[in-house]
């Protein structure tokens, strides 16, 4: 680990990416621990069982469903388990504000049937419900960061950041092993792909009998040659790494959008941050939006409604963006003064020319989100935007925080 001396004289920014290559360092180390808990998910839902993901966070049913590269055949998140096939693979909120609708939703699923599968740690659930849990994915604390900001601490965390990438692992895992069994889950196509609403539409249970209409878990017929166990958690890792060097390489611009921010906040002008996702803003688990300094909006890939006119002169706008460049609603941003910290995972077009208001940084992870490749199956598997967007969001928030010299914890 950094020691605190070193820790002192280093740039926020720098110290938190150092801090991410630490973690994925030792999620090397955890590849086995993925493998198993994806084989034990595995053996239920192979024999007949359903998976869903019971509400129990806000965020973890958008990330985890409707996924380029996850399951199609995930049940409602609200089904009532029929046996003990059945997987629930649920996140846990923080225990420092967890309700009394999530406490008595964990006692109904550990009264239930299903097999229950964690994203987090045993200290994050109450003791009696240990013994229900049949996995957990491991992770960071919700205390493991730097800076305090209000009741925001810490500010700049690495615990959302673990839970995403700790859940694509074994999920990835789990895919594999079924693969092994010699079932292939049927996986969604990005939208954002040509063919796929009609390639996706084609699997589902369509019937005028009954209604929702559904998606099989597994494909029919579909033979995929096998992969070796820790072959997807591995390859996620692998393309995240890549991810994290790049954005090493540009430490002067998340330190420049770091100092932005922090100018905006003094002045009194507004800090926005949106990220073209899934899970965002809902895995910070704002309790009081108000208070926290930078302005979340609904995630929007056109620009138009992303920056709307009465973001202004001097705002601050932070863009993870997901779709290609629109570089005249880039350039319509810029020109009336607002200051655009901006990425695509499309990369930044030759003709978008540069400005003063107007800070591009790569953050490539792979366009239409799907990163790991099956050799034989259609479609790639394991999403990686908000795994991404969290290393270049704490980042930058670190660098903020650090430019506002509050305090560190």
């Amino acid at each position: 680990m950094i020691s605190k001396l070193k820790a002192d004289g280093m740039a926020a920014g720098t110290l938190y990416l150092h801090q991410a290559r630490e973690r994925l360092e030792r999620l090397k180390i955890s590849i086995d621990q993925m493998v198993d808990m994806g084989r034990k998910m595995a053996r239920p839902l192979l024999a007949g069982g359903a998976l869903f993901t019971p509400p129990t966070t806000s965020w973890f049913g958008n990330e985890y469903g409707g996924r380029a590269g996850g399951f199609m055949g995930l049940h409602d998140a609200n089904d009532v388990p029929q046996s003990d096939k059945d997987v629930a693979f649920l996140a846990l909120p923080d225990p420092r504000c967890t309700t009394t609708a999530t406490r008595k939703l964990l006692e109904k699923l550990a009264a239930s049937s299903a097999q229950l599968f964690v994203v987090g740690t045993p200290a994050e659930l109450p003791k009696q419900l240990h013994t229900r849990i049949a996995g957990f994915t491991g992770g960071d604390s919700v205390t493991q960061g730097e800076y305090r900001f209000g009741e925001f601490s810490p500010l700049v965390g690495f615990r959302a950041f673990e839970q995403f990438v700790r859940m694509w692992m074994t999920t990835g895992e789990l895919i594999t092993e079924c693969i092994r069994a010699g079932k292939m889950p049927v996986i969604w196509m990005s939208v954002w792909l040509e063919g796929a609403f009609v390639r996706n539409a084609s699997f589902m249970n369509h019937s005028n009998t009954r209604e929702p209409w559904s998606y099989p878990m597994f494909h029919e017929n579909r033979y995929i040659p096998p992969l070796e166990p820790g072959y997807a958690s591995q390859a996620f890792l692998t393309a995240l790494t890549a991810v994290h060097e790049r954005l090493e390489s540009q430490l002067p611009l998340l330190g420049q959008a770091g100092a932005w921010m922090a100018a905006a906040h003094r002045s009194g002008h507004k800090v926005h941050a949106m990220a073209v996702g899934h899970a965002y803003p809902n895995i910070l688990e704002i309790s009081n939006p108000e208070q926290y300094p930078v302005r979340w909006w609904p995630p929007m890939s056109d620009l138009n409604r992303a920056v709307p006119m009465k973001i202004g002169q001097d705002e601050v706008v932070l863009h993870l963006g997901y779709a290609p460049v629109d570089i005249v609603d880039v350039q319509r941003i810029v020109d009336r003064g607002v200051k655009f910290i901006y990425t695509s995972p499309y990369g930044r077009p030759a003709a978008l020319k540069d400005h003063p208001n107007l800070l591009w940084f790569d953050l490539p992870w792979r366009p239409t989100d799907a990163t790991v490749d099956v050799p034989g199956y259609s479609v790639r598997i394991l999403p990686m935007s908000s795994s991404a967007q969290a290393l270049a969001y704490n980042a930058m928030m670190a660098e903020f925080a650090q430019a506002m010299q509050w305090s560190r914890q």
